[in-house]
């Protein structure tokens, strides 16, 4: 429901102060001429294996306190800081075109010998995270790690580059993604993976933020609390061999991590651009002994490409985390609140499309609408033996989001309410046995519970007036599962991984409309999911993969609630592919998947809140994925994939279309570029995504549409704390559209036109 002007009030409060805290210059330690001195140096490694200085890099040095100084490395990526006195520094480097770099330092008494600080380049395509037994690092469970199929990781300091008005965008860069651009305000687009597609009918990829759980209850993924400048990392894995989710982990899942920074810093961000483009990110961080500080605030406003597409929307999170001093324990708590108030354009004729795409029909006039997010969590991370660690994680949060919908001139507004709570927790428990060490042995066990309480409301409307009540309903979903997961490597070439996961259902549906009615959640008892994967290492520069993983499907709203016993859909699915590093700077992967459900079941769109069952569906395609590093500062980066998704038995009552590819799902997805660094602190970049067409209903009667290629580039140039960037989106001008069928015409979305924008970053 839309918010009350009080807690409007209190919401903008809390955004002032949070920027204003974030803004606050870090504390700087007082630095004396006779004091110890940290002498350092910052290189990185070509692909000949030789050393080049980074210069103007950020070298940031904190003490246990939190106070900083900040400094810059000079042209040979030397840098000094003189310091108050001896003892243990945290280091933050940052620089153009490289990862992040932290690190503990311990400062003696004296004129210490010089470091040397390695930094890795930022590649386009992050590193292919695909096979096996990786180091964990710091982690204190497996993760993806042990997955044998297709991970991929794009860091921070990529995506914080990135222009987008929301934080979804940021996944059409990941191979074997598509996104469809509906540009409907609240309603702005969805992704699809591996032959699902992307129009919400099938809630197909599970989200985690911070490793909390973030769909709704519908499954649309809700990233709009996001900008980029607070996300750490977001890491997609494809497939159905992770048996860390259930609910939704159909084609897979998407887990972004957000800032949680050590010692003492702010890094400021302002942008303006086409469209009446402004948008301010501020993320702070302070830290006095084991306690952090990360505090973030955004805010973005456009008046968009068409007429009536103008939106605003802020976020502001904190988070405030406790490590002790052996680092066996880490405990926090994260808070964020987000909204955005958006106007919609509507959908055109073929006509109007194409020769006026910027236009709003009158009819839309009024459409638009906002939504609403509250999130809180506690987290807890116990290291309790070398070999023994477990975690917990308790959330709850609320997604509100009000809608205001026309179609066409013949139909009449709607206003739709979707008001979530949800309530949850998480555990995991993690032992490596130090008696087969050797063997790389992990055995994980996880738990998770989340309880949903949701509220439906449609009503007809009149120029935003409520004129009668089309749906009315409330409904409970309580979620239960877990699983156990042992991985290893019975020989020295061979990593296995085994797992089973269960879940289970619980709730209540009532119907409000004409009179109160009740309904059970539907009896689908237990549902388990065995997973299983393997690796083999042919030699140093080729690995082999295999995995099976099973997941499931019920019903959203309405659809998952009755008094006859049904089995869920099951959706199956196996992938075979080769890893490949021909050279140090080249690495290469290719795969074959296929995903096979029975009983798949589809929303309808007919203001009922349904879903239908559309019977046995087969998806399958092929990956191609290569990224190359070049001398002189060049990198290139490829994928590709080739799918198809046909609906093999759609039972007797549709025999007609058996055999007939599904719609919205576009038959190829291509994404390419290239970076290039000519000198230390300058950095351009241009990549492209493109898509080959879909059909638009089971009939596949309606001509093939949605085929894409755009092109984006941006430079960018640091110097010491300051960093100034120009980016171009759709390069070329090249016109692009989301379409669909509304029973009677297909109707168009367009896509931006060109624009171009202006980017500058402080560090302080």
């Amino acid at each position: 429901m839309p918010i009350t002007p009080s807690l409007c009030v209190f919401r903008r409060s809390a955004l002032l102060f949070l920027a204003v805290f974030a803004g606050i210059r870090p504390a700087a330690l007082a630095a004396q001429s006779s004091g110890p001195v940290l002498r350092g140096r910052l290189v990185t490694t070509a692909a000949s294996g030789t050393e080049t200085p980074v210069a103007a890099a950020s070298v940031r040095l904190s003490d246990p306190n939190g106070r900083a100084i900040v400094a810059a490395s000079d042209t040979e990526g030397r840098f000094l800081v003189a310091v108050p006195g001896a003892g243990r520094y945290s280091v933050q480097v940052r620089a153009v075109g490289f990862a992040p770099r932290s690190l503990e330092v311990t400062v003696r008494d004296g004129d210490a010998a010089p470091i040397t600080i390695v930094l890795e380049r930022q590649r386009q395509l992050a590193a292919l995270q695909i096979i096996g037994n990786r180091a964990n690092g710091t982690a204190l469970h497996p993760g993806a790690d042990p997955l044998a199929g297709a991970v991929t990781v794009m860091g921070g300091e990529q995506i914080a580059r990135e222009n987008v008005t929301f934080a979804q965008e940021l996944l059409r860069k990941v191979p074997g993604v598509y996104r469809a651009e509906f540009n409907q305000g609240v309603v702005s687009g969805d992704i699809g993976i591996r032959g699902f597609n992307t129009e919400s009918e099938i809630a197909s990829t599970k989200l985690l933020i911070d490793g909390i759980p973030a769909n709704m209850n519908s499954g649309v993924s809700e990233m709009n609390a996001l900008f980029p400048l607070e996300i750490a990392q977001m890491q997609v894995v494809r497939g159905t061999n992770d048996p860390r989710h259930g609910l939704f982990n159909l084609a897979g899942n998407v887990s972004v991590e957000t800032a949680q920074g050590r010692g003492t810093y702010v890094t400021s961000r302002l942008q303006a651009g086409s469209f009446g483009t402004q948008e301010a990110q501020v993320l702070g961080n302070a830290s006095v002994g084991g306690f952090s500080q990360t505090i973030f605030a955004g805010a973005r406003r456009s008046d968009g490409f068409r007429a009536n597409s103008a939106s605003d929307k802020w976020t502001a999170s904190g988070k405030w985390f406790y490590t002790s001093d052996s680092a066996r324990v880490r405990v926090g708590v994260i808070a964020r609140m987000h909204r955005l108030d958006t106007d919609a354009p509507g959908y055109l004729t073929e006509a109007q499309s194409r020769t006026t795409p910027m236009l709003s029909p009158t009819f839309s006039d009024s459409d638009g609408g906002t939504i609403d997010t509250d999130h809180g969590s506690l987290h807890l991370d116990v290291k309790q033996t070398a070999t023994l660690a477990w975690s917990l994680k308790a959330y709850t949060q609320r997604f509100d989001r009000v809608r205001f919908v026309r179609f066409t001139a013949a139909g009449a507004q709607q206003e739709r309410v979707e008001d979530e709570r949800q309530n949850g927790a998480l555990a995991a428990l993690t032992w490596r046995p130090a008696a087969l060490a050797e063997r790389g042995v992990v055995l994980t066990a996880g738990a998770d519970l989340q309880q949903q309480t949701n509220e439906q409301l449609r009503f007809r409307t009149l120029e935003r007036q409520r004129q009668a009540t089309l749906r009315d309903q409330d409904f409970t979903l309580d979620n239960r599962g877990g699983y156990v997961q042992a991985s290893g490597r019975p020989v020295s070439w061979l990593s296995l991984t085994a797992a089973v996961r269960a879940d289970h259902f619980d709730g209540a549906f009532t119907n409000n409309l004409p009179s109160p009615t009740s309904l059970p959640v539907l009896n689908y008892g237990w549902i388990t999911q065995p997973k299983v994967s393997a690796s083999v290492r042919v030699n140093d520069r080729l690995s082999s993969y295999a995995n099976f993983g099973r997941g499931f499907q019920i019903g959203t709203g309405i659809a998952a609630y009755g008094r006859a016993p049904l089995r869920a859909s099951i959706n199956d699915g196996f992938e075979v592919g080769v890893v490949s590093n021909p050279t140090n700077a080249w690495s290469v992967r290719a795969g074959y998947w296929e995903q096979r459900a029975s009983d798949e079941v589809r929303l309808r769109f007919d203001n009922s809140g349904d879903s239908e069952n559309i019977g046995r569906t087969q998806r399958r395609g092929v990956d191609l994925e290569s990224a190359l590093r070049l001398p002189r500062g060049v990198q290139l980066w490829a994928a590709g994939t080739s799918q198809r998704a046909v609906l093999v038995e759609p039972g007797r009552t549709n025999a007609a279309v058996a055999g007939n590819l599904l719609n919205h799902v576009p038959t190829w997805t291509a994404k390419y570029g290239a970076e290039w660094s000519p000198r230390v602190g300058l950095t351009a970049s241009a990549w492209a995504y493109a898509q080959g067409n879909y059909h638009l209903t089971q009939q596949n009667n309606r001509g093939r549409w949605g085929d894409m290629h755009t092109v984006n580039a941006d430079v960018s140039w640091r110097w010491r704390v300051a960093a100034i960037g120009v980016g171009v989106t759709n390069l070329f001008d090249r016109y692009m559209e989301y379409v669909w069928w509304d029973g009677a015409q297909t109707l168009h979305s367009p896509a931006s036109s060109r624009a171009l924008f202006l980017t500058v970053t402080f560090d302080r």
